[in-house]
This record gives C-alpha cells, structure tokens and sequence, in this order.
C-alpha cells in the first residue's frame, strides 16, 4: 500500500503487514501457532486492500484451554491496533479462521 506524504511518498509490501499481524497474533494467550507454512493444507495469512483500507485474513491454531470467542476476540483488536500504530494505515477487518484445538 503507498502513501503520499510532503516529502515523497512510502510502500509498505503486504508481506511487512502480514508479519506485523503473525507477530501480533502470537503475542495473544492461547495463540499456539499462526499460519503454518509446513502444513500444505494450512491458508497463508492474507492481505488485501479495499478502497483505500486493509482487510487481514489469519488462520490460527489455539489452545484447547482458552475461550475460543473471547481469543478471537482479542487477537482481532490487538492486530488492529499494531497495524495501524505501526503502518498508519486504516484497518477495515481482521478474520480470523482457526484451524484447530490443541490439548496440552
């Protein structure tokens, strides 16, 4: 996504999103894995960009021990505010699939 500023303007790759919104991720209690590139049948995390606003797509891996809502919930305000903090961009979405439950 560029942006025009006084001085020039600024790109940010999608792949930078994409990392900011894995790391935000892993940082939530109960947040096991995000995107597992090792399994072939696991979706990528995915951005895109609808009229002017960042929509993140996450697929997690959780614990079985936490409150499913309420994890999704919160993974979902904390990638919000680490995108936009760190990028200035607006996010319009952030969703999240979780792939499984894991017992340990």
């Amino acid at each position: 996504m560029t942006r025009s500023f006084n001085f020039g303007s600024v790109r940010i790759a999608n792949e930078t999103i994409e990392a900011i919104a894995r790391k935000a991720s892993s940082e939530v209690n109960g947040v096991i894995e995000v995107n597992t590139k090792s399994n072939k049948e696991a979706k990528n995390t995915k951005v895109s960009v609808m009229n002017g606003f960042i929509i993140i797509d996450l697929n997690l891996v959780l614990n079985a021990d936490v409150n499913v809502r309420k994890t999704i919930k919160n993974v979902q305000e904390n990638v919000k505010r680490q995108v936009e903090t760190m990028t200035g961009l607006k996010v319009k979405r952030v969703n999240v699939e979780v792939n499984s439950l894991v017992i340990q």
